[in-house]
């Protein structure tokens, strides 16, 4: 089998073990497909928190991403619904016999919101700012966070425009999980003339291609969207779209019982069924691709000591806590990937909850009485934590019982992130969400020694196994579906060996809507993609 088949049939079998495990468990939302769609209105999206940057470049969160996806196009996408890579700025593409050599063939006559042409030039522009130190709009290579998370610059050799319409990547090796990397939003395209327009300040006047752009920003209240009529892929139904920003789950919910808003994130567990009565109401349910954990920083003592981590798993009551928090929208998590991804290994136990063996532990350690530390939780409630307050406080309680004593503490969100990656915490709650359906996505950014090494990091656990790192160097170049799940499930091994997190939970993923909202699809990843959605109103 030629290497470039095998290259696809890893990623899209990976991805079709997602999307068949999902689908059997999700609970979709069905539009009446006889009722035509109807163009116009306003749109009024819930999100906890305002985005932290408008520049895809610089995001690394969903509270940011998500309005990007809307704004911005990349040169590939995840397919809607369906397994694999669909076009988006490139519309076709061709992958070398060895898999080092990536052509793209871009569509012509599409324009930036600004007017000006989108071509080759503005393909290496945008990825150039990130990969070239000496790029005038480089900005210093720690503000491109993902770019360097994905060790991009290890990956790719050499890009180069063949003409205004063609884009050719070289890669360093072959790269199972290249082409869906290209499909997140770090990668995708701005316009040059926009950032030479608006510099630093790119970030808040946001120029792409996308099937909405750019009005006006309050950072502390309203994103406001207008729909591209010139949109590539069609006019959006939408004549305006708003990204609200209520940190408090029950105003969002109640706000949305009354009408004011179309769409919110993260209800509260137990709001669910009061929306789910209303007959004005409908609710999209699937099993989130996401994990929720409580890293422990292994830069500082004592989670150095790997008995000290061993002891925080065992004191920590992991069923009550999920039941409490989550209730029946959650799952206990024992690997760091969620069930879905390839390379899931069901045959880890989860470590039981056992006071008594982590006061063993830590006695062991050198710590009979316990000791002193920090906790942070996040500010704000999250796809894959709805409650990071009352997940501290119930952390904290079991740890207080076997000698440890963690204050607990938060940050406003955009604080919060800056001093995780820097790793000025101790221990931390945290999380993921796909960006693209592989599990690479979670192992290599969260986890690899090469990430940890660069701060500010992803890896908050400064995680810097070396057994891992050999594993994950190995899943990002095996083009074999059984290999590549054995090196995963491998790697889940050495993982719960060394214990660099506290594994919480994997959550379903709930996005209530008024019933006059039509053809929501989420992507088996973060994305939000509003340019099909229509009011039937």
């Amino acid at each position: 089998m030629k290497l470039l088949r095998r290259l696809r049939i890893a990623v899209v079998l990976s991805v079709c073990a997602l999307v068949l495990i999902s689908c059997g468990k999700s609970e979709k939302i069905t539009d009446n497909a006889n009722v035509k769609p109807k163009y116009g209105g306003t749109l009024v999206y819930t999100k906890n928190s305002p985005p932290v940057t408008l520049d895809p470049a610089l995001t690394t969160e969903t509270e940011s991403t998500i309005p990007c996806d809307n704004i911005f196009d990349p040169l590939v996408q995840l397919k809607l619904g369906k397994t694999g890579i669909a076009p988006a700025l490139a519309k076709t593409w061709d992958i070398s016999k060895d898999g080092l050599v990536y052509t793209f063939h871009l569509r012509t006559g599409v324009t930036f919101h600004d007017g000006t042409p989108f071509n080759a030039k503005a393909v290496l522009f945008s990825f150039n700012r990130q990969r070239d130190p000496k790029h005038p709009f480089h900005q210093g290579g720690d503000k491109f966070e993902y770019w360097k998370n994905f060790s991009m610059n290890e990956m790719i050799k050499d890009i180069n425009a063949v003409n205004d319409s063609t884009v050719q990547f070289t890669l360093s090796s072959a790269n199972a999980t290249f082409l869906y990397i290209l499909s997140m939003q770090f990668t995708a395209i701005v316009s040059p003339d926009g950032m030479k327009k608006y510099g630093a300040q790119f970030y808040a006047h946001p120029i792409g291609t996308g099937a909405f752009h750019f009005v006006s920003w309050q950072s502390d209240d309203n994103l406001i969207l207008a729909a591209n009529t010139d949109y590539w892929d069609g006019r959006p139904y939408l004549d305006t779209l708003i990204f609200k920003a209520v940190n408090r789950s029950e105003e969002r919910v109640s706000r949305l019982l009354s009408g004011e808003y179309d769409m919110i994130e993260s209800p509260t567990p137990e709001k669910i069924a009061e929306i789910e009565n209303d007959k004005n109401l409908k609710v999209f349910k699937q099993p989130g691709v996401n994990i929720a954990y409580m890293a422990m920083n292994m830069s500082k003592k004592p989670f150095s000591d790997e008995r000290v981590r061993q002891a925080v798993v065992y004191a920590v009551n992991r069923e009550k806590l999920v039941e409490k928090v989550y209730g029946e929208f959650g799952r206990p998590a024992k690997n760091p990937i969620p069930p879905m991804l390839l390379g899931y290994n069901e045959e880890i136990r989860f470590t039981p909850y056992d006071p008594e063996k982590a006061k063993q532990l830590l006695t062991e350690a050198g710590f009979p009485g316990g000791f002193k530390t920090k906790l942070w939780y996040m500010p704000i409630a999250r796809e894959y934590m709805p409650d990071g307050k009352g997940t501290a406080e119930l952390i904290q309680t079991d740890l207080k019982a076997v000698g440890i004593e963690a204050e607990i503490a938060t940050y406003p969100w955009h604080e919060y992130l800056e001093k995780l990656y820097k790793g000025e915490h101790e221990m931390a709650i945290m999380g993921w969400i796909a960006d693209i359906p592989d599990p690479d996505n979670f192992f290599y950014p969260l986890l690899d020694k090469t990430v940890a090494e660069i701060v500010p990091s992803n890896n908050i656990a400064f995680y810097k196994g070396e057994e891992m790192h050999q594993l994950l160097l190995q899943g990002k170049q095996a083009t074999d579906l059984v290999t590549r799940s054995r090196i995963y499930r491998d790697a889940c091994a050495v993982f719960n060996r060394d214990l660099p997190w506290f594994t919480i939970a994997h959550s379903v993923v709930i996005v209530p809507m008024q019933s006059y909202v039509m053809n929501f699809q989420p992507y088996a990843s973060y994305a939000r993609k509003f340019n099909t959605v229509w009011l039937n109103k």
